[in-house]
């Protein structure tokens, strides 16, 4: 026999249930304000073949703009979930307007506004569920590609540098070898990371010494080898793709240093 206080607790806990299932009725509608518009499908589409190209040869302009427009209408919702996506869309923005942000940075915000599309599709009705499900996928898959696009660019220029001191230094050109530090100092300075920050400023240092009309080889060597030291213990930390190419880069710094030395 079912008491009225077990009959209460079953009634509130089946308000509670149709209650999560309204907001997340309300929310998919939130991403999709007519669900049997075919603008809304085709505004979907269009993002979905944009996702699917070469996201390196985006104009940012035309990206800031989509966001914008997708930003404007989930920031009227009242969800939670819908206001939590459009805030991932402001997070975007923010850091394709602020031009220093890596790829691995845009990357894990695309992905992690990728799962909360996923998570709204799944209660979505069904005119718009199937293109939110691959909206949702398709942005956690470009956010990871980025990533790995950036390690990949990053991987080859880092062979490079490899094959140059591994070849006779005495035939590389003060110029070329200036405008090389120039570049990795002008990337790494940038980073919130400590260990790369000191990078930085030892490529800084070796900038300067290069520059030294009095500068011999000995204050060469002393620089290459402590930054070799810097780079080989910044590589345990590097995202798996970089972290082969940075140990060997940082060892034959040190090698290189010591030679000259």
């Amino acid at each position: 026999m079912t008491s009225k206080q077990d009959s209460k607790s079953q009634q509130s806990a089946s308000k509670e249930t149709e209650q999560k299932h309204q907001q997340s009725g309300a929310a998919s509608k939130a991403v999709a304000p007519d669900q049997g518009s075919n603008n809304d499908t085709q505004a979907l589409d269009s993002l979905l073949e944009t996702l699917g190209g070469d996201l390196t040869s985006i104009d940012t302009e035309a990206a800031l703009g989509a966001i914008d427009e997708w930003h404007g209408t989930l920031q009227k919702a009242k969800e939670p979930a819908v206001k939590e996506l459009a805030n991932g869309l402001k997070e975007l923005k923010q850091l394709l307007k602020g031009g220093k942000a890596t790829g691995h940075d845009i990357g894990e915000v695309l992905s992690h506004i990728g799962d909360q599309t996923s998570d709204i599709a799944a209660e979505a009705d069904k005119g718009m569920k199937t293109s939110l499900q691959k909206l949702g996928k398709q942005l956690s898959k470009a956010g990871q590609s980025l990533g790995k696009a950036e390690d990949k660019e990053a991987a080859e220029q880092i062979e490079s540098l490899s094959e140059t001191l591994e070849s006779d230094l005495t035939k590389v050109d003060t110029d070329t070898a200036i405008g090389a530090i120039d570049h990795w100092y002008g990337l790494l300075h940038k980073s919130d990371n400590e260990s790369l920050q000191e990078i930085a400023n030892g490529l800084k240092e070796l900038k300067q010494t290069l520059k030294r009309k009095t500068a011999n080889a000995s204050d060469i060597a002393e620089v290459m080898t402590k930054i070799g030291e810097q780079t080989t213990e910044a590589a345990s930390t590097a995202h798996r793709g970089l972290k082969g190419p940075i140990q060997k880069f940082g060892k034959l710094l040190s090698r290189t240093g010591k030679s000259l030395g």
